[in-house]
């Protein structure tokens, strides 16, 4: 056999042995959640460390075009490199739903809230697990369950064991659309990432939100990187004409519980935990005045690059004690 043909077969071989070390090294899981009322069983992607002993583990929550591997995976390997188990939750595919740039509402915040909450009942009870150090990240949409999970009105009566919380919060360029009044969170730090040109999602709500958070006693930062649009971890840039744009869009629960979206002021009665949501079905014409369409977005290598060093060392400090 001519040495060229037998060394590509040995270096077929290496690529092989290490697909399948890769693929050993995954597992998916599922847990029930709801979609529209009904019973769903939700999937998450499971990438373990090397080893078999207990580690800690970080669910990472995909934005409105779904799971982005070029994103979504880099952040994974990252963790699993660290020693921490990196959770991909699919809130869409078991819904039946590819993306929700272009209808908000067909999967709404509070079904990826619920997502988020029964991932971290399913991962506390996983015997590989260590559930005092488990966290969560998000991108966009899923930053929002990142950040709104940390929040304990959002946790009462869903059935959590007495304790159990997230002990990271890593929400990237979040939407910041609900500001509770005397907001209380968990007391698990919260990390806030956002880029200063971000046009999708907006900047203001979320610098504006995150000193309210802090002034209520909430472990909170909140991290601008200058110049960065929405995505600025992502791969490529995008100019979605048809996408909905909330940035404008705030609901400010006042002292008496209900809600005023400041763009119009229009107020809504409701004492309902997610403001966003009791405004859609409330006020429709509310939504519509303060909506707009048009979404971009795209790379910014500096700030992809800090970002993830950030992210790394907020992992080293809360998660894996370093």
């Amino acid at each position: 056999m001519p040495i060229f043909l037998a060394r590509l077969g040995l270096f077929v071989a290496f690529l092989t042995s290490l697909a399948a070390a890769a693929a050993a090294q995954q597992k998916t899981i599922t847990f029930g959640s709801l979609h529209r009322g009904q019973p769903v069983e939700i999937t998450a992607t499971v990438t373990w460390p090397a080893g078999s002993g207990v580690v800690p583990a970080m669910v990472i929550h995909h934005g409105s075009s779904g799971i982005n591997e070029r994103r979504d995976g880099r952040y994974a390997r990252e963790l699993v490199a660290m020693g921490v188990a990196a959770v991909q939750i699919d809130s869409f595919g078991p819904r039946g739903v590819r993306q929700t740039v272009t209808d908000q509402m067909a999967v709404d915040g509070a079904a990826f809230n619920l997502d988020a909450i029964a991932a971290l009942k399913a991962l506390a009870a996983h015997p590989r697990i260590d559930s005092k150090r488990i966290g969560i990240m998000g991108f966009s949409k899923g930053g929002v369950s990142a950040l709104m999970v940390s929040h304990e009105r959002l946790l009462q009566d869903k059935g959590l064991p007495d304790g159990l919380r997230y002990a990271l919060h890593i929400p990237i360029y979040p939407t910041c659309y609900v500001h509770y009044h005397q907001p209380r969170t968990t007391g698990a730090p919260i990390y806030l990432l956002l880029g200063g040109a971000d046009t999708y999602a907006g900047v203001e709500p979320c610098t504006t939100y995150g000193e309210m958070l802090r002034q209520a006693g909430a472990r909170i930062e909140v991290k601008v990187y200058p110049d960065a649009p929405h995505g600025f971890d992502g791969g490529m840039a995008y100019n979605t004409p048809s996408g909905e744009n909330y940035a404008r869009c705030v609901a400010v629960q006042q002292a008496d519980g209900t809600y005023v979206e400041r763009t119009t002021g229009a107020v809504v009665g409701t004492s309902g935990p997610d403001g966003w949501l009791e405004l859609g079905r409330q006020a429709t014409k509310v939504i519509a005045a303060c909506r707009t369409l048009g979404v971009s977005g795209g790379p910014n290598e500096r700030a992809r690059a800090q970002a993830m060093e950030d992210f790394k060392g907020y992992v080293r400090r809360h998660l894996l004690g370093g």
